[in-house]
């Protein structure tokens, strides 16, 4: 059996009578009585600092950096993703080559060369910049052009559309006439 029962009784509890004895009714009054000092008036009394847990301070948590294994992806996933979500297979240099170690210290000459490459870079990308601005404003004009083209061109269709079926129109009223008469 899996029955819950739930039993609501009451039952008399004898309450212990406690009582405190007062034994400073009876001093007069000039005279009160004073209990035990607290430790905090102790401490302030003394100048003792408050006792600190070392293991309740908070402090910063050390980890160590977690390793995650390399993505592996099945060859047979690989062939079936897009070519953009496919993983590119470089291989991964954990040390920096001696190249981009190694400092370099260019002679003045070569302070010099660098410098004018720099600048001929500067103003070739500058150039590339002011073109391609040329480009899209020629390429925005281009589109308004074909815009205003296309719209002269689609009023002309409509009123082509128009005369002929105004041509077909009095066609068929003349037909009619000669059917009628």
């Amino acid at each position: 059996m899996s029955d819950i029962v739930f039993l609501r009784a009451w039952t008399q509890v004898e309450v212990p009578q406690f009582y405190n004895p007062l034994t400073t009714s009876l001093q007069p009054r000039q005279k009160t009585w004073q209990g035990m000092k607290t430790v905090a008036e102790l401490r302030r009394e003394h100048n003792l600092p408050i006792p600190v847990n070392k293991d309740s301070l908070y402090k910063l948590i050390e980890r160590k950096p977690r390793n995650f294994n390399p993505l592996v992806i099945p060859k047979a996933l690989q062939a079936d993703l897009p070519f953009e979500s496919k993983p590119k297979n470089i291989p991964h240099q954990k040390r920096p080559l001696l190249e981009d170690r190694r400092a370099v210290v260019m002679e003045p000459h070569e302070r010099k060369v660098h410098a004018l490459v720099q600048h001929l870079q500067l103003i070739r990308n500058d150039k590339m910049k002011k073109r391609k601005l040329k480009e899209e404003q020629k390429r925005k004009e281009l589109e308004a052009q074909r815009a205003k083209d296309e719209q002269v061109l689609r009023k002309r269709r409509r009123e082509e559309r128009q005369e002929r079926y105004r041509e077909q129109d009095k066609l068929k009223k003349k037909i009619r006439r000669h059917v009628e008469a």
